[in-house]
């Protein structure tokens, strides 16, 4: 009975430090967001990305630099300032994170699926409106 019990709880601390893990990947992606550190973001983004900014879809999956360059057009076009994180959630391989993007005038919702491959989570899709 002893054993059964440790392995619970084996079992239990991989899967919190996967958990924390993966959330501490997300807030410097996060980080890099709210400081518009594009550079930075490069390392994030999966070979083929799907795009949708406001209701421009992206008849293509976009290369990294391709995504990457859209957000950052993105941000300049609009005056994007910051990023409010709203909610992160993990299912399985896969994470959502979903905030705000902020300009003087309005805001943006930003949608992120990243997927989670051998160096970490990239973002597979991108979602602004």
């Amino acid at each position: 009975m002893k054993l059964i019990s440790k392995i619970v709880v084996v079992f239990a601390l991989l899967h919190a430090s996967i958990g924390v893990q993966a959330q501490n990947e997300t807030e410097l992606l996060v980080q890099h967001l709210q400081t518009g550190n594009f550079s930075a973001l490069q390392s994030y983004w999966d070979n083929q990305v799907e795009s949708s900014i406001l209701d421009q879809v992206s008849t293509k999956p976009l290369s990294a630099q391709q995504a990457n360059e859209t957000l950052q057009t993105f941000f300049n076009q609009k005056s994007i300032v910051g990023f409010e994180k709203s909610a992160e959630r993990k299912l399985g391989n896969t994470l959502y994170l979903t905030g705000k993007l902020l300009s003087s005038q309005q805001k943006f919702n930003l949608t992120l699926l990243l997927q989670s491959t051998k160096k970490g989570f990239v973002i597979v899709s991108m979602r602004v409106n």
